[in-house]
This record gives C-alpha cells, structure tokens and sequence, in this order.
C-alpha cells in the first residue's frame, strides 16, 4: 500500500524508531535545528513511546505543573492520534511537559482544521495514562504509555498520527508567559498551516501502522 504521507511500521513488543529526528515547522515545513528522537512500541494494551527534546536551552523556564491547565502555552511534546486511514474528525491530542504534567482530551474538529474545534477533557486518572519525565541540562527526556482503550477502544491495525514539539527560543521572565513569536513549533509532518502555526489538521497526519 502506498501511503501519501510518512509512516511507521510498528510489530508487536518491538521498539521502532520515529524517523526523521528533525521535526519541522509547522507553518512552512522548513526542518529545525532542535532534534526530537522518538520510538514507539505496540504492546496488547499501550502504545509506549519514548522521546528526547534536544537543544532546549530555557527548560528550567517551564512553570505549569497541573493536569490538563493549558500546557500548550508554554513547552510540550504532543501526539495526537486516531483509528483509521482517512483523515480524522475526531482524535485523541495527549501533551506532556518537562514538568510530568500532562493534558488530555478528545477532539472534535468536523472542518478537519478549516473551523471550530472542541475538546472533551479526559481527567488525569480516568485516563490510565503512565507517564515520565526527566529534565537535563539544554534538555529534557520522558516516556508514556496511552491505552489502546482511550485511543480506539481496542488496538487497530492502522492509525493517522502526527507529533509535535513546542521549544521556547527565549528566556522567559515572567512565570506566566505563553509561547509566541519567542517559540518554535514544531512537527514530524508538518502541517503547512502559513503564516500562523497550527497542529490541527488532520489532513496532514502520518500514519502508524500495527503488524
């Protein structure tokens, strides 16, 4: 089958490698010089997939440390996912920050990304998501695993998926500050979204595929 955007093959228990390990842009697909290392692994119940943010020179600078609060103001690495081959209205968007903070919620974005958008938030309990992080120095690293329950009720052969990364450029002095003009945001496929970055369009997502 040949597939239009990028894909990754995963079987079973093994760990795979997310390639490439430059993410680009979201807005133009221009590649980025912050190296994002990925691997994924499917098990019976979890998709596990571990990551490695390089090159993040403000992680210290990150001060959001409750579930579901709007991490995406602020440094994240994102998944967002959904069962299927087609484009997806509807998908699962997961985001962990250096803080092991996390944000969950089930989308709905019947434009596939022309229009409103809607998310029902999935409580950091209820989820059943197992999740680390661990912050270095210009880096930070984590791992988590999101039942194949949550996702699609039970594990499929073929998903729509896409990553995402948000790094921050610039120190920040306020504990409160939101990502801007001062951050990068970043894709494994981009999203080509123009002038203003944008991760919701599922138009763009790869593809995870289950052997």
């Amino acid at each position: 089958m040949q597939l239009e955007f990028p894909a990754i093959h995963l079987h079973s228990s093994e760990w795979a490698k997310l390639e490439p390990s430059i993410f680009n842009r979201s807005t133009d697909g221009s590649p980025s010089d912050f190296l994002t290392h990925v691997k994924l692994m499917a098990d019976d119940q979890y998709l596990h997939v571990k990551f490695e943010c390089e090159r993040d020179l403000f992680v210290a600078e990150n001060y959001l440390t409750q579930h579901n609060d709007p991490l995406y103001n602020q440094e994240v690495f994102e998944i967002f996912i959904a069962a299927g081959e087609s484009a997806p209205a509807h998908y699962l968007e997961f985001e962990i920050n250096p803080n092991n903070a996390i944000w969950v919620g089930k989308i709905s974005n019947p434009s596939l990304g022309e229009g409103s958008i809607s998310a029902e938030m999935v409580g950091h309990d209820e989820s059943g998501i197992l999740h680390s992080v661990k912050k270095g120095k210009d880096c930070w690293s984590g791992q988590f695993s999101i039942p194949w329950v949550l996702i699609s009720g039970q594990q499929r052969k073929h998903y729509r998926v896409n990553f995402y990364r948000i790094v921050s450029t610039k120190s920040q002095a306020e504990k409160d500050w939101v990502c801007g003009e001062d951050c990068e945001f970043l894709c494994w496929n981009s999203t080509l979204s123009g002038a203003v970055a944008a991760f919701h369009k599922p138009r763009r997502f790869g593809h995870l595929v289950i052997h």
